[in-house]
């Protein structure tokens, strides 16, 4: 079923908060809402802070377009890669108690960790893991997501070869960062999301953050997620991840995040008591890769830099004379992005309920550019350019094979290092099983197989699956998302 933008907005003037409104300007609201609306947002959570002080916690927009609820300060959002942020901090805790370091191999704490290069292997460190520099295939990274099974994905390792040699490049990998989780589970003896629980969220008060699916299930303040595709909106499925572990399991609201960035930028001192040593706070913070921007984020590529670098579970990088530490967090139908300025006791949290809606970079700029008395740059219109460019809408294309019909797909396919793709047929409809996703496929009149996801049907997406014939005429092998597997 569709939604379209236009009812959201309204009802956009719905919003609650707690703010000391003081600091920012007094368009700042309207201001949000009708970049919003040019970005096609539904829901948006806002927090900010400075100098140990909240200056906005606040909800903007709408938790669904089903229900027009409301978004308000204490809604639940999917935070994404920004919970890695949280494995790290776990990891300085145990270091501060001398129960690790930075440098420890994983193999230490998780002796049947296998790898493809065995040199990797028995050398990858809790460091390597938490700055992203294995230089492992990222298929790897990919299986995660197939299987939706941390276990499996790492048996698979060992199959996994190098894509860049160890220590060479940087390769986001939620694969190799959950391991980060992994080694805090058998160094205190409890689950990763217990440990956060009892050493980070009851601390600082974050009684509304949940890391488990269930938690999430039965809040009644959740935001939904959505997608917005070709002029559209669409209500899609809650992206529940607990399976992601220490890379991206935790969901949040705006009022426990203005908590976590002021413990942050205090520098580990909650109410004045130390929960973690300065030392290592700002150990996190130290660039262990040099970076391109432009090979990251196009928002980060949009004004010079004197250095971009990622550290332990953040990048760090300069912005107009300031450090600044961010992360992002994307998942379907939701995405987040985290900025402190710790020179400056600032910062800057923002949730939205719609898949990679690039708004949030342009938000935090904007704020920081407020709080900092900088000249004004107009970041939602700038951004909008970058991550909408003219010539931006193209689809993937796929080679017809008319003389092919649905049946002879049918097989198994295999790639190294993955999961089987098996194709059958089922009750008259052709589905492909890669873990346990599941997607249609449905030949098309000009003799394209297009791929559908089951849950998401209604969006019109234009995928297809890639059909490679041998001399004979008969199916050799077959491509998605890059991935070629081979029929058995």
């Amino acid at each position: 079923m569709k939604y379209f933008v236009s009812v959201l907005f309204m009802f956009l003037f719905v919003f609650s908060g707690a703010q000391a409104q003081n600091s920012l300007p007094e368009d700042f609201d309207a201001t949000v809402l009708e970049n919003m609306k040019k970005w096609h947002a539904p829901g948006l959570g806002l927090a900010i802070v400075r100098d140990g002080q909240t200056v906005l916690a606040k909800g903007y927009g709408v938790k669904s377009f089903k229900t027009m609820e409301p978004v308000n300060e204490n809604t639940l959002f999917q935070a994404g890669s920004t919970t890695k942020a949280f494995a790290a901090m776990s990891i300085a805790m145990l270091i501060d108690q001398g129960k690790a370091n930075w440098d420890d191999p994983v193999i230490k704490y998780i002796p049947e960790f296998r790898m493809e290069d065995k040199y990797v292997q028995n050398h990858l460190t809790i460091r390597d893991a938490l700055s992203h520099r294995s230089g492992v295939s990222y298929l790897s990274n990919l299986n995660l997501f197939f299987g939706k099974n941390l276990s499996e994905t790492w048996d698979m390792m060992s199959n996994n070869g190098q894509q860049a040699s160890f220590r060479e490049k940087w390769d986001y990998n939620n694969t190799t960062f959950a391991l980060s989780g992994k080694v805090v589970e058998r160094i205190s003896g409890l689950p990763f999301h217990e440990f956060v629980r009892q050493n980070i969220l009851e601390p600082l008060g974050m009684k509304n953050s949940v890391m488990l699916d269930e938690e999430v299930r039965t809040s009644g303040n959740r935001a939904q997620a959505h997608q917005h595709y070709e002029g559209t909106d669409y209500e899609i499925p809650y992206p529940y991840i607990e399976y992601t572990k220490s890379a991206g399991m935790l969901n949040s609201t705006p009022v426990d995040m203005t908590k976590w960035m002021k413990f942050l930028l205090a520098k580990g001192v909650w109410e004045g008591k130390r929960l973690v040593s300065e030392e290592h706070i700002e150990e996190m913070l130290k660039p262990q890769m040099l970076l391109e921007p432009k090979d990251i984020y196009p928002a980060a590529a949009s004004y010079n830099h004197n250095y971009y670098a990622y550290g332990l579970a953040w990048f760090v990088h300069d912005y107009k004379g300031q450090k600044i530490a961010m992360h992002t967090g994307s998942i379907d139908g939701m995405v987040a992005i985290i900025g402190i300025l710790p020179e400056q006791n600032i910062g800057v949290y923002v949730f939205i309920n719609s898949d990679h809606i690039e708004y949030r970079h342009a938000l935090m700029y904007s704020v920081i550019d407020i709080l900092l008395n900088n000249e004004r740059t107009n970041w939602s219109e700038k951004l909008y350019q970058v991550y909408h460019p003219e010539n931006g809408d193209a689809y993937e294309t796929a080679m017809a094979h008319p003389d092919i019909k649905s049946e002879d797909l049918i097989g198994t396919y295999k790639l190294k290092g993955t999961y089987p793709l098996i194709i059958k047929e089922i009750d008259g409809v052709l589905k492909g099983y890669l873990g346990i996703q599941v997607t249609e496929i449905e030949q098309q009149s000009d003799g394209r197989f297009l791929l559908i996801d089951p849950e998401t049907r209604e969006i019109p997406r234009k995928n297809f699956l890639t059909v490679t014939v041998n001399e004979d005429g008969d199916v050799k092998n077959v491509s998605l998302s890059g991935m070629t597997f081979e029929k058995q």
